[in-house]
């Protein structure tokens, strides 16, 4: 079963992050008494016509705690994955450099951070809080038209913006439920079915990323490790729902956001797909992937 390189997440069909309630671009806001206030970013993305991809959204943010939020106005899924970048970096360097870049190559140097949405479905929305350090960023569409090897990104899907302001001590909301990523595992804690508000934390040095797929009917952990190790075409049904699965953005070491994830009761693979940053392979084929029993 063949992975795909950062920032790009799906093995085989997109997933989708449960939607939620948004807000303005750039207001200051908090949610209940004595959380952390935030500014808001939004992005609609669509694709008004076969083989173009349109994202609108804010050119500025501030440095801080902020609420990203994406409206998926379009025909199929869209994701917004975003990179901080380092050096004055154009476009095409930045979807070459990931999106485009040779499977198992390096990551550069000059892409830090992360962070962003994993794939929406057609009408509907998602949201995620992050800490956004200053600089300059690209938000990226790593998805793919059903039938189509070209990302979005490829086709107009890619943004960028500034964020400006000095860098702060912003701190994400508490979460009673958290999904953390080391090199290489995960950890879980206080996932229940149905939504979930969750951290999900990089405390590793690696980027990460999450993707949470049910079983099959009768699979086992062993099932899904055997299909993701193995490099010849899988035979019969294979041992997740991919259609069901649950995604995050990468994000770097050392980051967090928090995300709404949507839960079923039964068991889920944890997997991740990226590389280290010097290249080689997939962290699932490092042993990067874990079972969650969702009660």
């Amino acid at each position: 079963m063949a992975s795909r390189h950062f920032p790009a997440f799906l093995a085989a069909a997109a997933l989708c992050i449960v939607p939620a309630a948004c807000g303005d671009d750039d207001d200051s806001a908090s949610g209940d008494k004595g959380a952390p206030e935030y500014t808001t970013m939004t992005f609609t993305t669509s694709d008004p016509s076969k083989g173009k991809v349109v994202i609108e959204g804010p050119d500025t943010g501030k440095a801080g705690l902020v609420e990203i939020t994406l409206f998926n106005t379009g025909k199929g899924p869209h994701d917004a994955q975003i990179l901080r970048v380092e050096g004055d970096r154009t476009a095409e360097e930045v979807i070459s450099s990931s999106v485009d870049s040779e499977e198992g190559a390096p990551i550069p140097e000059w892409i830090t951070d992360g962070g962003g949405l994993g794939a929406v479905p057609p009408g509907k929305s998602a949201i995620v809080k992050q800490v956004l350090e200053p600089g300059t960023y690209f938000l990226l569409d790593t998805e793919s038209a059903q039938g189509s090897e070209q990302v979005n990104a490829r086709k107009g899907g890619v943004a960028q913006f500034e964020v400006t302001g000095e860098p702060g001590d912003a701190e994400l909301p508490e979460t009673e439920a958290s999904i953390t990523a080391e090199d290489f595992s995960f950890e879980t804690e206080g996932i229940k079915a149905g939504k979930n508000t969750l951290t999900f934390e990089n405390d590793g040095e690696q980027l990460h990323h999450v993707i949470a797929m049910p079983f099959a009917k009768g699979a086992t952990l062993a099932d899904v490790k055997k299909a993701f190790a193995s490099e010849e075409e899988p035979q019969g049904p294979p041992p997740v729902d991919f259609e069901k699965g649950v995604s995050t953005a990468v994000i770097d070491g050392g980051q967090s956001q928090v995300v709404d994830l949507d839960f079923q009761k039964g068991k889920y693979a944890l997997v991740c797909f990226i590389t280290n940053r010097e290249g080689g392979p997939p962290h699932v084929a490092m042993g990067m992937i874990d079972e969650l029993d969702v009660k």
